[in-house]
């Protein structure tokens, strides 16, 4: 396992419609594209009702028809087309652990990820300018999308040789139709899923330290490593709120309490369409939600290597594609999950909002939510260590996040992640609304957007040098 470049998401227009795809798993039928946890009510239950997400509509059924395209510079080729070839035929749509079954699986068959023509992979196409200019993504784009000009695709993703641009790994519009990868990625299944959840509309998912008491009073800790888009890689499915943010979850998944009481949750992947997935909770009069998850470790699941554990996120004003994990303690160290323990409790005294874990196993976990009253008794958990970074109120989500040198967004280290920089940070030298701006007059589908650049996953350098301990 080595470091990468980071990866960065750009704000784009959304990509076009998509074709119906069969299912592939036996979980309920659920809405666009977000999976969340499934939760039964046990004997001290109360009265539910649909969530913000409206999973109560089935998401249609959609196909992205998905086009590779490998191109060479001027001055510079790809060092082995023969092998990115193959590796992006193999990665992107193979039959097992590819791009095209990990989002089959999150999504129960409701997205289905398919070559545009042929294998799917084209090229390589020497474009008109040289590596030098490798950073200006769009005129790549356009020329790319130029090269393949007869061929009908919703995503692109292209493939390149540069010894520029190596402030990311990859990169994707977010959301949006295009991405870009050095070559070497196409090899690395958690940076081409991490992209392709860019175009969905995910953010990078981080962890925030909250004041106890308040689930708004927080301060980045570090990324989430519950989903590909927070440093879990590719061993990780996507959390509860991505899933209810594409409408991947049916209202019989997903539990929105009126009254105290307790929530039996079944894993958020575990097999069939049975039991409730998720929590999903109004914060306060704010927009902000509070949406609750159970994971459990599952090689038959997207979750082959996600920690047991119950998971409390904050979903600022709604949106469940930048939902952030929260707790009240900093980790304790590398095999700290930093879930909610049993018999712990998370509260919010300003919406009188608490959730307490009373017992886990491998089939699910019991969950107490209390709505109003006073809030149980703490627990004994050590206080939030100090920091020196000011307490971010949740509204201002999007100040304190992931920045262009985080090395963990993706989740390919050994080490665990270093603290991100503030999200919403400026790339020296790229300019945001250039991006934007360029990205505009792409040939092809619409390519519109503010330029948004989020930066996510690991330094390049260190990379080429041990490719081979990469984990997938």
């Amino acid at each position: 396992m080595t470091s990468r470049r980071p990866t960065r998401a750009v704000a784009e227009a959304p990509a076009s419609s998509r074709l119906a795809v069969p299912p592939t798993r036996g979980r309920a039928t659920v809405s666009l594209l977000a999976a969340a946890g499934v939760v039964a009510l046990t004997a001290a239950a109360f009265p539910v009702t649909a969530s913000a997400a409206d999973p109560g509509e089935a998401a249609a059924k959609e196909t992205d028809r998905h086009a590779v395209v490998l191109v060479d510079f001027r001055n510079k080729k790809l060092a082995d087309p023969e092998k990115a070839h193959q590796d992006a035929a193999r990665n992107f749509f193979g039959p097992t652990d590819s791009l095209a079954t990990y989002y089959a699986e999150n999504s129960d068959g409701r997205m289905s990820v398919v070559p545009a023509e042929g294998d799917g992979v084209f090229g390589p196409f020497t474009l008109d300018m040289d590596d030098s200019a490798a950073c200006d993504n769009d005129k790549m784009a356009e020329l790319a999308r130029k090269a393949i000009a007869g061929v009908a695709f919703d995503h692109v993703s292209i493939v390149m040789n540069s010894d520029h641009c190596e402030g990311w790994w990859g990169l994707a519009s977010m959301p949006g139709e295009n991405s870009w990868f050095h070559e070497g990625a196409v090899a690395d299944k958690a940076a081409i899923f991490h992209e392709f959840g860019h175009n969905l509309g995910f953010a990078h998912q981080e962890r925030q330290i909250c004041t106890r008491g308040s689930f708004t009073r927080c301060r980045t800790d570090e990324y989430s490593q519950r989903t590909p888009m927070g440093g879990g890689g590719e061993k990780k499915g996507l959390s509860a709120p991505e899933l209810l943010s594409r409408k991947w979850l049916s209202k019989a998944q997903t539990a929105t309490p009126k009254s105290t009481g307790t929530v039996r949750l079944t894993p958020v992947h575990a097999a069939g369409s049975s039991g409730t997935r998720a929590i999903d909770l109004p914060l306060g009069k704010s927009g902000d939600r509070i949406v609750v998850e159970y994971r459990n470790k599952d090689a038959a699941t997207p979750d082959v290597d996600t920690p047991r554990g119950v998971n409390v996120y904050r979903v600022p004003k709604g949106e469940y594609n930048k939902a952030v994990l929260i707790g009240d303690r900093a980790r304790a160290g590398k095999s700290d999950t930093a879930s909610l323990p049993v018999g712990k409790t998370l509260s919010d005294s300003a919406s009188r909002i608490s959730v307490q874990v009373r017992k886990a196993t491998a089939g699910g976990a019991e969950v107490r939510v209390q709505l109003g009253g006073k809030a149980p008794a703490k627990d004994a958990a050590a206080p939030a260590a100090p920091s020196t970074k000011p307490e971010n109120p949740a509204g201002e989500h999007g100040k304190g996040g992931p920045g262009e040198d985080d090395r963990s967004a993706i989740g390919d280290v050994p080490s665990p992640a270093a603290a991100p920089a503030a999200q919403g940070q400026r790339e020296s030298g790229d300019g945001d609304g250039d991006l934007a701006s360029t990205g505009a007059q792409v040939t092809g589908a619409a390519v519109l957007g503010t330029g948004l650049l989020l930066a996510g996953a690991l330094l390049m350098r260190r990379r080429r040098t041990a490719a081979a301990h990469r984990r997938h």
